[in-house]
């Protein structure tokens, strides 16, 4: 994070032994964007103590987190949180535009073709939809309204975490290009 960039953020609130990959996904975006276009925050824990650091999406306070505190109220223009979840297949929700959900659905989708893996859009209020205004990922974005949560079974993050990520990556190049925001040498 520059401290001051307000174009993206992405955020994996249960990296490491949490929801395994999860911060490593994150990592990959960022890594597609210079630093000021991208900000990330990352929350990792580790065996034996992982799932005792496993707090909601929505309970999430940056009293808590000191380095949340410090981007929480920038107002981002967009914001992708990156989670593992028990059920199987790719869940993309988030209070972001349809629209929006709709292109990283189809972008994941291409990116684990053939893997059997089904990847689809949260419908409002389902489990795990992420459209809470309260999820840490919808209160990072200006207004709460561009904020995407993507939900995946262990097998997509551990045998294609990476293309997701790619995936993703494309997804907000393209997204931030229609923003007026472009990213250098995209």
């Amino acid at each position: 994070d520059d401290g001051a960039q307000k174009a993206l953020i992405i955020v994996a609130p249960h990296g490491g032994g949490i929801e395994p990959h999860t911060d490593e996904q994150a990592a990959g975006v960022a890594a597609r964007f210079p630093a000021d276009r991208v900000s990330t925050w990352v929350c990792m824990a580790f065996e034996p103590h992982a799932l005792a650091c496993h707090i909601t999406s929505s309970d999430l306070h940056p009293r808590s987190f000191p380095l949340l505190r410090r981007v929480i109220d920038r107002g981002f223009l967009h914001a992708v949180s990156f989670h593992g979840f028990d059920q199987s297949g790719i869940l993309v929700g988030g209070a972001a535009p349809a629209s929006l959900r709709q292109e990283i659905v189809d972008a994941i989708a291409a990116a684990t073709a053939g893997s059997g893996i089904v990847v689809r859009a949260a419908e409002p209020n389902e489990s795990f939809g992420g459209d809470d205004a309260a999820n840490v990922v919808n209160r990072l974005t200006r207004g709460g309204a561009n904020g995407v949560q993507i939900e995946q079974c262990l097998r997509a993050r551990h045998e294609h975490g990476q293309a997701i990520a790619s995936a993703v990556a494309d997804v907000y190049t393209r997204v931030l290009a229609r923003a007026g925001q472009p990213v250098a040498g995209s």
